[in-house]
C-alpha cells in the first residue's frame, strides 16, 4: 500500500475524514518540514521540531508481528537521520513498541505532547 492509503484507511477506521490531515501533511512534506518513513504497511510521519527533535505519528495496516518488525526498522532509520528525541500524543501502540525495544518513554518536557522518547 502507498503511505497515503495507509493513513487514509487508518483515519477511516476511526470514523474520521483524512482529507484535511493529508493536505496539511502534503504541504509540510513539500517544504521539507515533514517526512514519511514506511516499512511494509506501516508509516511513521515525522514533523521536524528543530534541534534533532521530531513529532511522530504512527499509521498501520500491519498485524502485530509485522508491526513490531516495522517499528524496529523505522526506529533504526530515525536514528540514522540524526533525530535524538521524539514526541507524541496518545499512540499507545507506538509507546508499547518503543518500550518493547528498550527505548525509554517518559512524560513530555514539551506541553504540546503527552510523551517523549530519547533515541
Amino acid at each position: 500500500m502507498k503511505a497515503s492509503q495507509i493513513i487514509q484507511t487508518d483515519y477511516q477506521k476511526r470514523g474520521e475524514d483524512p482529507t484535511k490531515y493529508l493536505a496539511g501533511l502534503s504541504k509540510l512534506v513539500s517544504i521539507k518540514d515533514a517526512q514519511l518513513l514506511q516499512e511494509g504497511d506501516t508509516v511513521l510521519v515525522l514533523v521536524r521540531l528543530g534541534n534533532n527533535k521530531v513529532q511522530v505519528e504512527l499509521f498501520t495496516q500491519d498485524n502485530p508481528l509485522q508491526l513490531t518488525k516495522a517499528i524496529n526498522e523505522l526506529i533504526k532509520k530515525l536514528k540514522e537521520s540524526g533525530a535524538t528525541t521524539m514526541y507524541g500524543s496518545e499512540e499507545p501502540e507506538l509507546t508499547k513498541m518503543l518500550q518493547y525495544l528498550d527505548i525509554n518513554v517518559e512524560p513530555s518536557d514539551n506541553p504540546n505532547y503527552e510523551w517523549m522518547a530519547q533515541l
